[in-house]
């Protein structure tokens, strides 16, 4: 059984801190569309099979086959699947995603595996195991679940439906409570509400973030569904019961079930999400670094002059406007370059026609490194690409491949780039600031030049060497590259992690549109705020509790907002976020600079 466990001290901090949204159709992931749909009417048998710790069900006169599998006390697996092939992981959405939201498989010798009993009551099969007791009655199919302390925690309300949706029906308290969905922006507690278990991108109150199939109940049990279908779960909107959906005909879930022994909310939230991890993984422990503020912002694209009174305060005082601010732009002949250390490109320049000289050390990434020094803010690390169109270096500035081209010409400025991404790597952690990258297309030279957003070798990514010899340890992905969701976004943030782990330094990754077993790899942003509100600052909070106990509590967002312009909100924000474990000045994007100026 995996040791490393969440501490009460943690859960309890979490829950003192005391809508309704359309589900949009989306396709149904099905095995076999002439496989059965339909309710589960009866149980035929249910046998104990060759491995002692599963049990083999038959429903409705042989017609629908279903599982039991018991891993650990208080965990098992239950698989209704007409199909009869009872898969191993659920169904990707593309069979290149090779992610699974287990950390293991159910045959793992991580599992104790507990030997299953069976007792024919002449109603109902008790099966039982590990402190558990599944009961499935034999006229209706209904299932309870019954924990060591002889509680029932889980009464289903209505037989199993599976069709083109698979809905389960459970029974409600009165004072029953119900958390998790992963990050539902502005709530943690959903008794009353439906929650879209949906990749919606949502930034703002009552959006949905990084949505995960996981919820559990203050009445002793929690469930996640193994799939990579979209779904919702109503827990009493407009209904006596709880409806939890998802689109596809096969019912696939793991339950987490308490002793009975817990005496509060906190200790039920400490067995269940410990029970989650044994499944799902441990959150990713995150460096050292990571836990100080991040400052990311584009400095390999804009053009800037001195000639303005109305721009950015930089940190020699005065004032600069910042040209561009845009993929895509071009900077004109003669004009001041920005750059991560001050120094132009040494291959394929002819197209760079900027200004870089000692002038310009002002517009530099090193500059920002030398403020936050001299103003005894701490920095934690750095991300100088973040921006559309941005990459770590001008080296074939705006040059592409010709027809029938060689990647000769393309290798040579990616090398002179990462070579450049070095240079300012151990510049900042002389300093000691770690340094990271943001991602808005792919990891690979060949993929980032076929992707939409490729502007010339200059925007070209080659993650193995920015690891390997540029000396990056973090990653933050964008939405316009993992906002697919679901097994996409899942396979994403595991390549990354795993490239990462090459490096000899413990990985620091923070992305966005997650789901279970996302918290293995990465953090959660929920980001993209416009700023300067303190509606930011509110909705936040329940925000990244409700995310915290949906099983990853690595979560931040940006300082006042992805725009801000509020001296006094960044301030509050930055105290507030000063006790979480992510806080990023997103730069570049408003009006005033996330500086310490």
């Amino acid at each position: 059984m995996i040791k490393t466990k969440v501490g009460k001290l943690c859960l309890a901090s979490a829950m003192a801190f005391t809508t309704c949204v359309p589900f949009a159709a989306t396709p149904i992931y099905a095995k076999d569309e002439s496989s059965f749909k339909g309710v589960l009417a009866s149980v035929d048998s249910v046998t104990v099979g060759k491995d002692k710790n599963i049990v083999d069900i038959s429903f409705n006169g042989g017609k629908v086959k279903g599982r039991i599998t018991f891993l650990e006390d208080g965990i098992f697996r239950y698989n209704v699947d007409p199909s009869g092939e009872f898969s191993e992981y659920a169904t990707p959405r593309s069979q290149s995603h090779k992610a699974t939201i287990q950390a293991q498989s159910d045959d793992s010798n991580v599992y104790s595996k507990p030997e299953a009993k069976i007792t024919d009551d002449g109603s109902a099969y008790k099966i039982s195991a590990g402190g558990a007791t599944i009961v499935l009655d034999k006229n209706t199919a209904e299932m309870s679940i019954v924990n060591e302390a002889n509680e029932t925690v889980l009464d289903e309300s209505a037989p199993l439906s599976i069709g083109n949706q698979t809905v389960q029906q459970l029974e409600q308290k009165s004072d029953e409570y119900f958390f998790g969905g992963g990050t539902q922006n502005g709530r943690f507690t959903h008794k009353g509400k439906t929650i879209n278990i949906a990749n919606e991108s949502g930034w703002t109150d009552g959006g949905v973030a990084s949505p995960n199939p996981f919820y559990w109940s203050t009445n002793g049990y929690g469930v996640l569904r193994n799939t990579f279908a979209q779904g919702s779960y109503n827990f009493g909107n407009g209904i006596s019961n709880v409806a939890t959906t998802h689109n596809e005909n096969e019912f696939d879930a793991y339950y987490f079930v308490t002793s009975g022994k817990e005496k509060s909310v906190a200790e039920t939230a400490e067995t269940v999400l410990n029970e989650y991890y044994d499944v799902t993984g441990n959150p990713a422990l995150l460096p050292e670094y990571a836990f100080y503020l991040a400052h990311l912002n584009c400095y390999n694209r804009d053009g800037w002059t001195a000639e303005s009174d109305k721009g950015w305060t930089l940190e020699d005082g005065k004032k600069y406007q910042e040209l561009g601010q845009a993929e895509g732009y071009v900077i004109p002949e003669g004009t001041y370059a920005e750059s991560l250390n001050n120094e132009g490109p040494t291959v394929d320049k002819d197209k760079f026609k900027g200004v870089i000289n000692e002038d310009t050390q002002k517009y530099s990434a090193q500059a920002v490194i030398d403020g936050h020094i001299k103003y005894d803010m701490p920095l934690g690390w750095f991300l100088p690409n973040d921006g559309y169109g941005c990459g770590y270096g001008q080296n074939g500035y705006y040059q592409k491949r010709e027809a029938g081209e060689g990647t000769e010409r393309m290798t040579a400025a990616i090398d002179a780039n990462v070579a450049n991404l070095k240079k300012f790597t151990d510049y900042a952690e002389a300093r000691g600031v770690r340094t990271g990258l943001w991602t808005q297309a792919a990891l690979t030279p060949e993929d980032s030049e076929k992707d939409s957003h490729y502007q010339g070798f200059q925007t070209l990514r080659d993650f193995k060497k920015e690891v390997k010899n540029g000396g990056v340890s973090a990653l933050k992905t964008d939405v316009a590259w993992v906002g697919q969701g679901y097994s996409m976004s899942l396979n994403s943030v595991k390549d990354g992690y795993d490239i990462l782990s090459t490096s000899g330094k413990r990985p620091a990754l923070v992305s966005l549109d997650g789901w279970a077993g996302f918290q293995r790899y990465a953090s959660v942003w929920t980001g993209d705020q416009e700023g300067g509100n303190w509606e930011y600052i509110r909705f936040h909070i329940p925000t990244y509790i409700g995310q915290s106990l949906s099983g990853n509590p690595n979560i931040g967002s940006d300082v006042d907002g992805i725009f801000g312009g509020s001296s006094l909100i960044t301030t509050r924000d930055l105290q507030f976020k000063t006790f979480t474990q992510t806080m990023l000045d997103m730069d570049g994007w408003g009006a005033k600079p996330k500086k310490t100026l």
